[in-house]
């Protein structure tokens, strides 16, 4: 890898009524290899008595901490979006797990790209609540290179996870942001619009 391209990364976690995995996902978020991160922490207006919050807050300064009204995950995106101060984001949901290398090992192949605006995707697993593997899903294992060269495919064939990406947060000031009034496709539209604008690799 380049030591000299060490951007910092901003993990943002959108959350409502989730303390019952949110912990972990912090965890798994400060854990990376890859050190030059922030972790946001984004409440979508919970209404579990608290207990969201007090999860987040017991990480302290560790993390930064921001609550607001209901507004859906787009809603909770944009706002992590609004307060990055990292060159790139990352997605993290409440209920996800990041692997230890995950944020090193896309630095580590973006380094290696002419353009530094190219949004990064890996694989992904499914899992059990007790972290047992159900399902591996390996982009270049599923379809051609000509289909992972086509920018939009890996979207069409549900090959892409929000939260696999590695994105420039330049595309959010040049392109958009989420669309709050999509209450569960918003990611998609806007993965559209990313995808149909910039590189992906």
């Amino acid at each position: 890898m380049n030591k000299n391209f060490n951007p910092l990364v901003s993990i943002v976690i959108p959350v409502y009524n989730g303390s019952n995995y949110l912990r972990e996902a912090i965890t798994s978020a400060l854990n990376q290899s890859y050190k030059n991160i922030e972790v946001i922490v984004v409440n979508d207006g919970s209404t579990d008595e608290g207990l969201t919050e007090q999860v987040a807050k017991s990480f302290g300064d560790k993390i930064r901490y921001f609550s607001q009204e209901n507004g859906g995950c787009g809603s909770a995106l944009n706002c992590g979006v609004n307060v990055m101060k990292g060159e790139y984001f990352s997605w993290l949901s409440h209920d996800d797990l990041y692997t230890p290398n995950k944020v090193e090992s896309q630095i580590k192949h973006l380094s290696t790209l002419v353009d530094k605006n190219t949004i990064v995707y890996s694989g992904f697993e499914l899992v059990t609540d007790q972290l047992v593997k159900k399902e591996t899903f390996l982009p270049h294992e599923l379809t051609n290179a000509k289909n992972l060269n086509n920018s939009l495919m890996p979207v069409l064939q549900g090959l892409i996870h929000g939260c696999t990406l590695l994105i420039p947060k330049k595309l959010f000031d040049e392109i958009g942001q989420f669309d709050v009034t999509r209450r569960t496709t918003q990611d998609y539209a806007l993965w559209f619009d990313f995808f149909r604008s910039t590189p992906v690799s």
